[in-house]
């Protein structure tokens, strides 16, 4: 199909770029996911049925057996030939191509394993799954973000967002991670870090290294882009916004998580952070980097064009 892209992801591609070997879900880059807010999965509702649709699935409103992939990913080369496989009990069943149709919109399914050419795939450096000897890639079909939306083949198109996958764990929520923000240029990166671990204390920019807030913590569970869930730090601190005052310019701080509390919901959206369904996002006040600036809500930029709201979500390792 026609190609999609979005410059805005790029940071997150780069950042997927260590895949799973072995097993796990195979997640799609499309923006229209993002837009959307949740994650899109490969999924085979009927693994056990000859001619079953491949089709796209919330990632986590499913069950996980539908969606636990075995393939080689690419890692500096890409991999494969190969089948992509999933198991129903004691059966082994691949990802086929219709009729071994090669032609731009064939649908694809779930078929017996064989080892034939229509179960051969390449999971190429640049993202996509190739049908091997072919130029046709595994894709979305009409960019539509919906569960059930049965997958095709299309010819391999350069920057196509809707052919680009990557290989998360199963499930994949969320990540412990450093939130990186303010002038790139700047001498030190600087983290969004709580000040200390107590109800009310206030939520600041300050060094990633030899902080001055020693009592301070900069280390956060965050939820995967585009998914909404609390920004935890300490044992139970959560990010927190002073009595859901959605005025421009509200100063955030850290509270005792509470589940189903609203005040505490944040959607990473790859470069901004919005608090909710709220149009508000994480901004640094009047622009500044440095030691103990503020972190507010403020108007979400479109576009993602105000760079006091670009927040680089840098996950630790394990």
């Amino acid at each position: 199909m026609a190609p999609t892209s979005l410059a805005v992801l790029s940071v997150f591609i780069l950042s997927a770029a260590a895949q799973i070997p072995g097993q796990g879900e195979i997640q799609s880059l499309s923006p229209a996911f993002f837009d959307a807010g949740f994650q899109g999965c490969i999924s085979a509702p009927q693994t056990n049925i000859n001619g079953s649709a491949l089709v796209i699935y919330d990632c986590n409103n499913e069950d996980f057996a539908f969606k636990e992939w075995h393939l080689s990913f690419f890692d500096k080369e890409s991999a494969g030939p190969q089948p992509i496989t999933i198991f129903d009990n004691d059966s082994h069943m691949c990802i086929d191509v219709t009729g071994g149709v090669n032609v731009d919109g064939t649908k694809l399914q779930i078929w017996t394993c064989t080892g034939g050419p229509n179960q051969k795939w390449i999971s190429v450096n640049d993202f996509t799954l190739q049908w091997s000897g072919t130029d046709k890639c595994i894709d979305l079909t009409n960019g539509i973000a919906s569960d059930g939306n049965v997958l095709q083949i299309w010819t391999c198109t350069e920057g196509n967002l809707n052919q680009k996958w990557i290989g998360t764990p199963n499930p994949d929520l969320t990540q412990v991670a450093n939130i990186i923000g303010g002038d790139s240029s700047a001498e030190h990166d600087y983290c969004i870090t709580a000040a200390s671990d107590t109800d009310g204390a206030e939520v600041i920019l300050a060094a990633c290294l030899d902080s001055p807030f020693g009592a301070g913590n900069i280390t956060w569970t965050v939820p995967i882009a585009p998914l909404t869930s609390q920004l935890q730090t300490f044992s139970d601190k959560c990010l927190d916004v002073p009595n859901g005052s959605n005025a421009n310019g509200v100063k955030l701080q850290i509270w005792t998580c509470a589940t189903g509390d609203t005040n505490q919901r944040f959607q990473n959206r790859n470069g901004q952070i919005e608090w909710s369904g709220t149009g508000k996002c994480l901004d640094l006040t009047n622009g500044l980097t440095g030691e103990g600036v503020p972190i507010q809500i403020w108007d979400c930029a479109t576009g993602n064009d105000n760079p006091n709201q670009v927040w680089f979500v840098a996950e630790l390792s394990s």
